[in-house]
């Protein structure tokens, strides 16, 4: 659905894409839980605006809804938070619950959004509180994007899962935010985007897991993991190398505390599996399993 402009773009061909504040749009989302929660290891669900504006020390917010529900009506769903855009092209967010994140400004709100970053401009953990991973993230490159006849930009961070999509939200979720509440950190996928009943935004995921928008696996009620427990030990590891027992998968892959993948491996047919960590930076990694047909597991391992 996009196609990546190789072109120079000029202002006059570009023209800024709000943020959504009105119904005729819909976020839906995939929230993976822990392999050591019961199944199913999903959990599906859907973002909504229901015109539905509230007033808060006299600035005018629009309220967002969520659903775990296939479809998302006003009836089962609830108001997850509060959001708007100011001049600036800043997207602001408020709790509807008090205590999921500390707020960031004198309106009690998050910084969800910020549309007017340039090319190596950062964002400070401490003044946005936007992300857990590092004190600061910094904004490598911004492209333009097609979607439905209509330039858009696409912004890119030095972390691989941080991707901004103008007038869209985040690939990881509306609300997403890296390694912690509200959706629950990295195991979070976008999947789809409509805008006036039209689809902007579609993620096939790995191996093409999501086969729709609602995918089959979803529709069925059908736990896509393993059954089997994967073990991985030593962890920490402090003779260089992590052993993988209980495996079904095909590919196994390391990514550095960046979020850089640093090693793929090829493990069809294998159930155990060693890796040489010794040449790495000490540090937590994070590891991935994939294979048709199966939802990717990962977890974290430490070099020391």
């Amino acid at each position: 659905l996009f196609s990546f402009l190789l072109i120079t773009v000029t202002a006059q061909e570009y023209e800024y894409v709000p943020f959504p504040d009105s119904s005729n749009v819909l976020w839906s989302e995939m929230y993976w839980k822990s392999i050591s929660e019961p199944p199913p290891s999903w959990v599906y669900r859907n973002f909504k605006f229901f015109d539905e504006d509230t007033i808060i020390n006299g600035i005018k917010y629009h309220k967002l809804f969520i659903s775990n529900n296939i479809e998302i009506t006003r009836e089962n769903a609830v108001c997850l938070a509060m959001i708007r855009e100011d001049s600036t092209k800043k997207v602001w967010m408020r709790n509807n619950t008090v205590g999921i994140w500390p707020s960031t400004n004198e309106n009690g709100e998050y910084l969800l959004y910020d549309f007017n970053l340039k090319e190596g401009d950062t964002i400070d953990k401490e003044e946005d509180h936007l992300f857990c991973q590092s004190d600061k993230i910094i904004l490598d490159s911004i492209r333009y994007i097609t979607i439905s006849n209509k330039l858009r930009k696409i912004y890119y961070f030095n972390y691989r899962w941080e991707i901004w999509i103008e007038g869209i939200g985040k690939i990881k979720g509306v609300v997403f935010r890296s390694g912690d509440l509200l959706t629950n950190g990295m195991d979070n996928d976008l999947i789809c985007f409509h805008q006036n009943d039209t689809l902007l935004y579609y993620n096939s995921g790995p191996y093409g897991i999501y086969d729709d928008c609602v995918p089959s696996f979803v529709l069925n009620d059908v736990p896509v993991l393993s059954n089997k427990s994967i073990k991985v030990y030593p962890n920490p590891a402090t003779e260089g190398i992590i052993c993988f027992e209980n495996l079904e998968y095909d590919v196994l892959e390391l990514f550095d505390p960046n979020g850089n993948k640093v090693e793929s491996y090829d493990i069809a047919g294998q159930e155990n599996y060693s890796i040489d960590v010794s040449r790495l930076t000490k540090g937590v990694y994070v590891y991935r399993l994939n294979s048709k047909g199966f939802i990717p597991v990962s977890g974290k391992v430490v070099v020391q």
